[in-house]
């Protein structure tokens, strides 16, 4: 193959590559129906709304890989006024694989396969709210854990100014902050242990006492930089790192991390410089959190659809009893699936995933195991782990 002829089979290539790429990555590809009255005999025209009404069908679809049953219904009119009414907008190409009036003349009837952009869709829902809605608008707590010890100082004003910037763009965006009386319990309770680096997995205890569902953790550096050629003018350099973590799991949602350089003044004072440091923790504060909410709002959006998981633990209990207890946890309503990680003679360890909240999910499971005969005593609930020993066995704990 000639050269210039190679060159004009990879343009061909990549061009090729692009176009199939946006419905690969950003939507999914779906077959729907639509249905139109001929008026007057005008076929062209009911075949345009035909199509129109396949377009938002599709759109349906695509919503309800979104969000539940439930929250659609709910939610019917807005969904009508703000993404179904612009379906067409959302379907970035179609093709029509069958068409024709209906038996007695008076519908034209279409079917296409249409590729949805779900992308577009998930970020209008997000915007509109409903996504949060479904989420649960989850409670969070921010804390402070200093990483180093050139960590600022808790009650300084950069800290401050971050915690600030931090907790409004997570509320702004639906995530409810708890009072910061019950932030500043945690504190006392980790300054009474002693300790300054405290673990995640501790934390998340802490925070799960006042029913946080998510925590943020941050470390904020602020340094002044007296070098350079100038004689008059220095800067301050904030740094910033934040961490959202699952309380009920003490997962690792996501982490971001940024910086900013001020040019300050030489010699103008500590006054001075804490202001410029204080307005450059609240512009970063600001754009470090809004890059961390997309991530944790897929994993709450995740959680509702995948189910919420569920560490349980029974011990002592028969092999007929296990297999009760797997029924039980079949019939479950919000029942998603589960998963045995350990089972030996006297002890099940597996993961549940449950459609609901957590309180919901520990009353229709000892509902259930009650009304089944399975005499059990639960002896622990820590976050989303559950220990159940046999009722009337020695207590394994």
């Amino acid at each position: 193959m000639k050269r210039r002829d190679r060159k004009l089979f990879s343009l061909f290539c990549i061009f090729t590559i692009l176009l199939i790429l946006p419905s690969m990555t950003f939507g999914e590809t779906v077959n729907a129906k639509g249905q139109a009255v001929i008026v007057d005999g005008n076929t062209v025209k009911a075949k345009a709304s035909a199509i129109l009404l396949a377009q938002r069908a599709a759109v349906e679809r695509g919503v309800g890989t979104l969000i539940d049953s439930q929250t659609r219904v709910e939610n019917f009119e807005v969904l009508s006024d703000r993404i179904y009414s612009r379906a067409s907008g959302y379907v970035t190409r179609y093709e029509v694989i069958s068409e024709g009036k209906s038996p007695d003349g008076s519908f034209y009837n279409v079917e296409i396969r249409a590729d949805v952009q779900t992308s577009s869709i998930e970020s209008d829902l997000r915007a509109i709210g409903i996504l949060m809605e479904q989420v649960g608008n989850p409670r969070f707590m921010a804390v402070y854990i200093p990483e180093t010890g050139s960590s600022a100082y808790r009650n300084s004003r950069v800290v401050s100014a971050a915690e600030h910037a931090i907790t409004g763009a997570f509320a702004r965006k639906g995530f409810v902050v708890l009072d910061r009386t019950f932030t500043d319990n945690v504190y006392n309770q980790i300054e009474r242990g002693g300790r300054i680096d405290v673990g995640v997995r501790d934390l998340s205890s802490l925070v799960r006492k006042y029913q946080a569902d998510l925590l943020l953790v941050y470390d904020v550096h602020a340094a002044k930089r007296v070098g350079g050629g100038s004689r008059y003018f220095g800067g301050v350099l904030v740094e910033l790192s934040l961490r959202a973590v699952a309380s009920a799991t003490a997962d690792l949602i996501a982490q971001k991390s940024g910086d900013i350089y001020v040019k300050t003044i030489k010699d103008a004072g500590q006054y001075y410089d804490d202001m410029h440091a204080s307005n450059a923790a609240d512009k970063l504060g600001k754009a470090v959190a809004e890059a961390l909410i997309g991530d944790t709002l897929a994993y709450f959006e995740r959680s509702v659809q995948a189910g919420t998981r569920f560490d349980l633990h029974f011990r002592n209990f028969s092999e007929n009893e296990v297999n009760a207890i797997f029924g039980v946890m079949e019939g479950l309503p919000g029942f998603k699936n589960r998963q045995v990680r350990n089972q030996t003679s006297g002890y099940l360890q597996m993961d549940v995933n449950y459609q609901g909240k957590k309180l919901d999910f520990q009353d229709e499971l000892l509902r259930a195991m009650t009304t089944k005969g399975i005499r059990y005593k639960l002896h622990q609930v820590m976050g989303n782990r559950f220990l159940f020993f046999k009722d009337g066995t020695i207590n394994p704990y």
